[in-house]
């Protein structure tokens, strides 16, 4: 033993003294874990940000940002808000945790469940100070749920969907219920009541930066804004009159007002990189920019958000929802000032960004990560780690939106198919900015002039980043609610021809795969709106007003079964007639022929028989993590216990035997 003890002993003194040595020698330091500032824009369109080819909305710090980092032109996402938010915090695919279906309401008692570990937990637990600003969305019906429960140290911002940019009251569709929604923590803020919702948050972001500054620890800043989203109804388009004079030749007011909101964000994202310079940080940064799902053109929360030339809108299964504008710059990335199109799901932003700060998630029990780790493609421009993207499969609504080897599978829709067009192209009418006053623009930058951008380095760029459908009209159209659609969508990016008919064997292995997503996905969280929750009982404040989530579920499961919207038909009326009257004529004749064969005394014996198998297989509870943080997993688990019953209409015949045993 002693013999093989020393010269292990000897060989560890010398590694260490030659570090020392390197170390005295050369000046080196351990490396320091990155400064993080991720920023995530609300319902903006695709076509809003100049670096996709428009000149109708000024956004020079975010296209300077751009063109000195990389363009991640095919980032995807969730179609909605609270899935996308869930798939950022976690790692995880939406289905996988229980949040793909619609969005919450702040009447709803439900939120991303609390065994789900989060992005500021891994960061915290590594040393990071964390912090978040504006939007939350994730759920807050008990305290166990908000920001400073969940990993961040401090939260700025309102813990619901949207509000009023200037007096953050926030009025939900789903009822009369309206109150004001802003925090400091867990407290009430009421110092930003009359603020401008961006700038008050762009002031947040600056404070906390210049706090780090001074302090020498590495920060994790998720800084959620509400711009551009809508707020209430009536009045959802709000911004300084200043501001929204500078785009008067934009014809349409609303969307003036939009980009007046957009170039607010803009001047943000310029004033968020300025303080991390003024703070020494800059050159330890990380900074990602994205929008959490496509702009709303048209319909409930409208906006004017411009996804053009994409087909589509938010809460579709079409590009104009789930591919979203996006990009990352660092110094620390090698290989920058270019246009990336590996694919690149909002669910990779966790164990990539916890790359970059050397953060381990696999020795974690919460390490079932749907996310890739794509640091080193980013950094190094080594490849495209990923093939497959799982946007979304609801199973209530009734659609699937899934990308594979460059082919996109789209079967069913959402509201029967109103938002399945395209939308957002610019009026020809306006005047808008030429291509000189846009490089003028953001060649003024600091961002730019740090980058050492020129004008012809920026122009193609940009040009690459554009996509451009031509005028092309769609020779094969698709219906998702007749049949499913395939879509070549590298040379179809606008989703223009279905090519299903032509690869019949591609389509069966997609939907093949697509039954394997089906059955492990998580039943849905979604709770009925609880007139519990009015403001009016809180002092006009919307806040937490439940105080157990395991007795809050046990009261809530008879009311969820009658509340659930249920599972909407993918296949048209007249075609499930036809699928649906054969089906009820065999069960007659089978329930028939049963009766004159068996006797009343074997009927009996049958009905008992079945009762006992019923009671043998009733689906068991979702299994959760008793070993999570505070406990809270065991509260969760009861949260998640009642089953709903959600069969798939999408799937293939082979799957029809689960479905029935459903």
């Amino acid at each position: 033993m002693t013999h093989l003890t020393t010269p292990l002993l000897v060989c560890i003194i010398v590694t260490v003294g030659y570090r020392a040595l390197a170390v005295a020698a050369y000046g080196q330091q351990p490396p320091k874990r990155p400064h993080i500032v991720l920023i995530t824009a609300d319902d903006m369109g695709w076509n809003d940000v100049g670096f996709h080819g428009s000149n109708q909305i000024a956004t020079p710090h975010i296209d300077a940002l751009a063109y000195d980092g990389v363009i991640l032109n095919r980032h995807y996402s969730a179609p909605m808000c609270t899935p996308s938010r869930a798939a950022l915090m976690t790692g995880r695919h939406p289905i996988n945790v229980g949040m793909q279906h619609y969005v919450i309401d702040s009447d709803e008692p439900w939120g991303l469940g609390l065994d789900q570990r989060i992005m500021p937990q891994y960061f915290r637990a590594a040393g990071y100070r964390t912090h978040m600003i504006g939007k939350w969305h994730l759920g807050f019906f008990t305290e166990h749920y908000i920001p400073t429960n969940r990993g961040f140290d401090t939260h700025i911002g309102y813990l619901g969907p949207y509000v009023d940019y200037w007096s953050y009251v926030s009025k939900m569709n789903s009822g009369t219920f309206e109150g004001y929604d802003m925090r400091q923590n867990q407290f009430v803020n009421y110092a930003a009541n009359g603020t401008y919702a961006t700038d008050y948050f762009t002031s947040a972001a600056r404070d906390i930066i210049a706090q780090h500054g001074k302090s020498g620890q590495p920060m994790l800043l998720v800084m959620n804004h509400l711009a551009p989203h809508a707020g209430n109804d009536d009045d959802p388009l709000q911004a300084p009159q200043e501001t929204i004079d500078r785009f008067a030749y934009i014809g349409n007011s609303d969307r003036r007002t939009y980009a007046a909101m957009m170039s607010k964000l803009d001047d943000s994202v310029g004033a968020v990189y300025e303080s991390l310079r003024a703070n020494g940080m800059l050159d330890n940064s990380i900074i990602v920019f994205l929008s959490d799902n496509g702009g709303v053109t048209r319909g409930m929360h409208s906006n004017t958000g411009s996804n053009y030339p994409f087909r589509g809108q938010k809460h579709s299964p079409w590009e104009g929802a789930v591919r979203t504008a996006a990009l990352i710059w660092s110094p620390l990335l090698k290989d920058t000032q270019r246009v990336s199109n590996q694919w690149f799901h909002i669910s990779d932003w966790l164990p990539t960004l916890a790359s970059a700060a050397g953060i381990a998630l696999g020795n974690s029990s919460f390490s079932d990560i749907d996310g890739i780790d794509q640091w080193e493609a980013l950094a190094y421009g080594t490849g495209n780690p990923r093939q497959r993207l799982m946007n979304n499969l609801d199973e209530i609504f009734g659609y699937t939106s899934y990308m594979e080897n460059g082919f996109k599978y789209i079967n069913g829709t959402t509201l029967n198919g109103v938002n399945d067009a395209w939308y957002g192209e610019t009026d020809p009418l306006d005047q808008l900015p030429d291509d000189e006053q846009y490089l003028s623009s953001v060649m003024a930058t600091r961002i730019a002039r740090a980058g050492r951008l020129d004008e012809k380095l920026i122009s193609y760029l940009r040009r690459h980043a554009t996509v451009n459908c031509g005028n092309s009209i769609a020779t094969k159209p698709c219906n998702p609610l007749v049949k499913p659609c395939l879509f070549d969508i590298i040379n179809d990016p606008c989703e223009m021809h279905d090519i299903s008919d032509e690869y019949p064997k591609r389509l069966r292995g997609i939907r093949n795969r697509l039954e394997l997503y089906r059955l492990r996905a998580a039943k849905p969280r979604n709770r009925p709106h609880d007139p519990e929750a009015d403001p009016s009982k809180f002092g006009g404040v919307w806040n937490w007003w439940r105080t157990d989530p395991t007795k809050a579920a046990s009261l809530q499961d008879e009311a969820d079964d009658s509340a659930m919207p249920p599972p909407s038909h993918s296949l048209a009326k007249d075609t499930q007639l036809f699928v649906i009257i054969p089906i009820v004529v065999v069960g007659i004749i089978f329930v028939t022929g049963t009766l004159l064969y068996l006797s009343n005394k074997n009927i009996i014996k049958l009905c008992r028989r079945t009762k006992k198998q019923d009671s043998a297989t009733m689906p068991s509870e979702i299994p959760t993590d008793a070993s999570s943080p505070d406990g809270k997993a065991a509260a969760d688990a009861a949260f998640s216990s009642k089953i709903y019953v959600i069969s798939d209409r999408d799937m293939d015949s082979s799957s029809k035997q689960d479905q029935c045993s459903v």
